[in-house]
C-alpha cells in the first residue's frame, strides 16, 4: 500500500458503526470524520481509555458520542432489563445541553433504543427523579449536579455503568469539581472504560487522568495556533500505563 493510500482518512462506514448512526451522521451531512474522531473512534470501539487532547470545533463531542451509542446498541441486543450504561460529566450547564443535543442528533433513526436526559438544570431533584426512575442509557450532567442525584438515591450507577465520559477536562477543577469528582468515583463500578477530552493537558487534566482512566491511550492533536483548513495535522499518539486507585 502506498503512502498516499496511508493518509487517506477513514470513512465512517468503515468504522463498522451501525446503520442507524451512519444514517443519523448522513443526515447532519458530515461527509468524513474529522481527524480525532478517525483516530478515536476506533479505539474506543476496542474499549481502550482513551485521553482525547483537541481544541474546540476538533469534533471531540462526536468523537466520544459515536462509541457510546454504538456499545449501546450493541449490548441492547443481550440486554434483558433497562440500565443506564453511560455517564457523560462536564463542567457547566450550558456544555450538557450541548452534548446532550449531539447524542440526540446521532441517535435520530435510534432514538427508542438510545436515550439521554441531561440533569445539569438546577430544577428541584424530585422533578428529574422519574427521568432517572426510567433508567436512561446515557446521563449527562455537571459533577455537582450528578453527585446530588447520587446522595438522593434517585441514581445508580454501580450495578450496570459501563463507560465514564469527562468532557472538557481542563475546565472540571478549574470550575471547583475536584471534592465532587473525587467523591464520585465511590459511586463507579471498579471496571468501566473512561474517556477524557480536553483542549489542553494541564496539571488538573493528568490529575483527574490518574483518577479515571486506567492505562489509556493518550491522543495528542498538534495544531498551529492559525491553521488553514487545508493544512495537514500531526497527531501523535502515545500509550502508557497508570496505577489507578
Amino acid at each position: 500500500m502506498s503512502d498516499e493510500e496511508d493518509e487517506k482518512p477513514r470513512h465512517f462506514h468503515e468504522m463498522e458503526l451501525d446503520d442507524r448512526i451512519l444514517k443519523a451522521i448522513a443526515k447532519l451531512g458530515w461527509l468524513q470524520p474529522t481527524m480525532i474522531q478517525e483516530k478515536a473512534i476506533p479505539l474506543l470501539l476496542e474499549g481502550k481509555d482513551v485521553l482525547v487532547r483537541a481544541r474546540t470545533g476538533s469534533g471531540k463531542t462526536a468523537a466520544f458520542a459515536i462509541p457510546v451509542i454504538q456499545r449501546i446498541l450493541c449490548s441492547k441486543k443481550l440486554a434483558t432489563e433497562q440500565a443506564i450504561k453511560a455517564l457523560i460529566l462536564a463542567p457547566s450547564k450550558e456544555l450538557c445541553h450541548q452534548i446532550c443535543g449531539v447524542v440526540k442528533d446521532l441517535t435520530y433513526k435510534c432514538s427508542r433504543e438510545v436515550r439521554c436526559i441531561d440533569i445539569a438544570p438546577q430544577v428541584d431533584l424530585s422533578v428529574q427523579k422519574p427521568l432517572l426512575v426510567e433508567k436512561p442509557d446515557i446521563v449527562v450532567g455537571t459533577p455537582a449536579r450528578t453527585l446530588q442525584h447520587l446522595k438522593a438515591g434517585n441514581l445508580n450507577l454501580k450495578k450496570s455503568l459501563e463507560m465514564v465520559v469527562v468532557d472538557e477536562a481542563d475546565l472540571v477543577f478549574s470550575f471547583g469539581y475536584e471534592d465532587e469528582i473525587k467523591e464520585l468515583m465511590g459511586y463507579m463500578p471498579k471496571i468501566y472504560q473512561a474517556i477524557l477530552a480536553s483542549a489542553t493537558l494541564s496539571n488538573d487534566v493528568k490529575n483527574l487522568k490518574s483518577l479515571i482512566l486506567h492505562n489509556p491511550v493518550t491522543l495528542k492533536l498538534e495544531e498551529p495556533d492559525l491553521a488553514p483548513a487545508s493544512s495537514k495535522q500531526n497527531l501523535y499518539c502515545s500509550c502508557f500505563g497508570l496505577v489507578c486507585k
